[in-house]
């Protein structure tokens, strides 16, 4: 007999969680709750109306720094008014005896959350090279979310009874909302985290081992995904999923991650090799359909790109660098050759052409002494010479504007020299339709053509 991925799926109906939530409402139809719950929506509703208008108005701003109030109150500590005027009301409900619990559960809380903006401020000026914002988002205000979760699931009296309430039936193993919770905490940690000692790793391999330093990037990213995955494992055995489910799913979903995520898997393991080898790195520069394109960040999937003529990013696959070409400038040597055509008409010397286009090359700044710029005599042309300059810069994105430099002067040259650049020039002459038989379309032959004697008079 055999044994589908439905079969060993089984979600349970919810109907258990609805029933305690709707046990809350007890709780919550209490006057001194009501009233407190309402006198926290006021505070907020306002706090949060405020910052919103001190944004949008600007007239609101002056009036409130020329009053002094922003400069006696900075944002560090402006964010905790809201807070304290919740406590300060707590403390009028203790001295009234009426209860207060809530105000102060939530004054408490409201404060611990704005107390991170002065530590983000004060960790700032004292160590700015420390990533205090990266670490307030990821970490820091994620725990205190799960954190406050839970304290409000005991305020309530359902925490207990919520994490006994089965939700699905997995693999023939039982999830209780308890369990889903904390395996969903421990991923998003794991998630989290893995950077930290996938980085230690890599940087251990090239001091034990002597990895250059341009592969750790790449054992960085394969250490991160390894921790990431024995972490889930881990997290699905705390579940009770054991290895038989892990062959269950493998078999099940094989044939769909060969086909849907071909791609996918094409890219991430193109993303590893570049990193390894280090042919795509960040700050390369890349000639991408003929324009020079900065590399911002080398991705999972893609690799982000800056062109440089209008600053577009770009997002090219990872997997394309090894099926397409791609020019780069800065692999091994990040100096540039460019060149341009200049026209001379015939009766200029091309020794003196030759030599003022030397003389203007190497006077520009940002033309590279050596290689030494070099001039040729390209081809003739029906009305003049054509000739050809190049020249070496050491930015490969500054060769667009060292070029137009470099045509500004020869023009500003050749006008100073008496230097002429022809072009074609064409005369025209006005047409009828259908011609008449007695005109000819060409001026100089009606001027040329002789009008007979006596052929007035017969016209006439």
């Amino acid at each position: 007999m055999t044994t589908t991925l439905s079969d060993l799926l089984i979600t349970v109906a919810p109907g258990d969680i609805l029933v305690e939530m709707l046990s809350w409402l007890s709780f919550v139809q209490r006057w001194p709750v009501l009233i407190q719950l309402i006198l926290v929506l006021i505070v907020l509703l306002i706090a949060r109306t405020r910052s919103i208008l001190l944004k949008r108005n600007q007239r609101l701003q002056r009036l409130l720094n020329r009053a002094g109030l922003h400069q006696r109150l900075p944002d560090s500590i402006r964010v905790l008014l809201g807070p304290a005027v919740v406590l300060l009301m707590a403390g009028v409900f203790a001295l009234i005896q009426v209860p207060y619990g809530l105000l102060r559960y939530f004054g408490l809380l409201w404060l611990g959350w704005n107390l991170f903006t002065p530590l983000k401020t004060l960790v700032e000026k004292t160590n700015p090279r420390f990533p205090i914002g990266e670490v307030e988002t990821t970490l820091f205000k994620p725990i205190y979310v799960f954190t406050a979760t839970l304290s409000l699931l005991s305020l309530l009296g359902s925490r207990e009874n919520l994490s006994r309430i089965g939700v699905a039936n997995l693999f023939g193993v039982e999830i209780t909302l308890g369990k889903m919770y904390t395996a969903i905490v421990a991923i998003y940690l794991i998630v989290t985290i893995a950077s930290r000692p996938a980085a230690l790793m890599a940087w251990l391999s090239g001091v034990i081992f002597g990895v250059q330093k341009r592969n750790q990037r790449g054992l960085e990213l394969l250490f991160r995904y390894s921790v990431i995955g024995i972490g889930i494992i881990g997290v699905a055995y705390y579940i009770g999923i054991n290895g038989n489910a892990f062959v269950a799913i493998a078999g099940g979903l094989s044939v769909g991650i060969g086909f849907g995520t071909k791609e996918i898997i094409s890219n991430f393991i193109s993303s590893i090799w570049l990193l390894f080898e280090g042919s795509v790195r960040p700050g390369e520069i890349l000639m991408i359909n003929g324009d020079p394109c900065t590399v911002r960040k080398l991705g999972l999937r893609a690799t982000q790109l800056r062109r440089g003529r209008d600053g577009a990013e770009l997002l090219i696959p990872n997997q394309n660098f090894f099926t397409q070409e791609a020019a780069s400038y800065t692999a091994t040597e990040t100096s540039r050759r460019d060149s341009l055509l200049v026209a001379a008409a015939y009766q200029h010397d091309p020794d003196k052409i030759i030599d003022i286009l030397l003389e203007i090359a190497a006077e520009h700044s940002k033309v590279k002494k050596y290689p030494p710029p070099a001039a040729f005599v390209m081809e003739f042309a029906e009305s003049s010479i054509m000739y050809k300059v190049s020249f070496w810069v050491a930015d490969p994105l500054d060769a667009f504007n060292v070029g137009s430099d470099l045509r500004r002067a020869i023009w500003k040259r050749f006008e100073k020299d008496n230097i002429t650049i022809p072009f074609p020039q064409r005369q025209i002459y006005p047409m009828e339709w259908p011609p008449s038989t007695g005109k000819s379309l060409t001026p100089q032959l009606q001027a040329e053509q002789v009008i007979e004697p006596g052929a007035t008079d017969h016209m006439s």
